[in-house]
């Protein structure tokens, strides 16, 4: 009877020590459901930038202005020397004609299209006379291409002052202050000559920019 009663009480003690067993096992086994990772644990570390956010793309770069588009290869003030000589003929119809000559003075081949702007000028301030030239629609502008040294004219039409009578209001002039196609800058061509200085009577009259210098 004594035997019996030890083994009875010595049983329960084993039953913990086997619990207490157990649960070391499930710890080192897989994780309690209610478990949690630290904040951003499971971010991935080898995540890949952003491409193109910053770098600029290779066809983002602009051409250059050698494509002949715009004025790129239009004659500039300051490449072309202005000069005035008689036209051939010298002059019909009541009107005296006369030739501005552009001469490509720079090292590069330039091209003019169109009208000049002419003007009469008078005194050493070069005050203008008159209204500027009207165009002579009759010819049709052409490009002209002026290599080095090469040389173009446009004629310029100036009635006779005796075409107009007490109107006409003559003064003398000392010549031209001419702007060529498209330029904003103006250069002085000597052509000493008596014309019209009422506003709008016997305006003198431009053809457009024509290749050569002789007919």
């Amino acid at each position: 009877m004594t035997r019996t009663r030890a083994l009875l009480a010595i049983a329960p003690f084993a039953l913990l020590l086997g619990s207490a067993a157990g649960c070391g096992s499930d710890g080192d086994g897989s994780a309690a459901p209610g478990g949690s990772a630290l904040p951003g644990s499971q971010a991935p570390s080898d995540a890949p930038p952003v491409s193109g956010a910053s770098e600029p793309s290779g066809g983002a770069s602009p051409t250059g202005g050698s494509g002949g588009g715009g004025d790129s290869g239009r004659c500039h003030h300051g490449e072309v020397r202005l000069a005035v000589q008689d036209a051939p003929g010298g002059g019909a119809a009541g009107s005296q004609y006369t030739w501005i000559v552009l001469t490509n003075t720079s090292s590069r081949t330039c091209t003019v299209y169109g009208f000049p702007g002419v003007s009469w000028v008078t005194g050493d301030s070069g005050q203008q006379v008159n209204k500027p030239a009207e165009r002579d629609t009759a010819v049709s502008p052409k490009r002209v291409e002026l290599a080095p040294g090469k040389a173009a004219h446009a004629q310029v039409g100036s009635p006779q002052t005796g075409n107009f009578g007490d109107e006409c209001k003559p003064v003398q002039v000392r010549g031209y202050r001419v702007y060529l196609p498209d330029e904003t800058a103006a250069d002085f061509v000597p052509a000493p000559q008596t014309v019209c200085s009422a506003d709008g009577v016997g305006l003198a009259h431009v053809g457009p920019v024509v290749a050569g210098t002789s007919q």
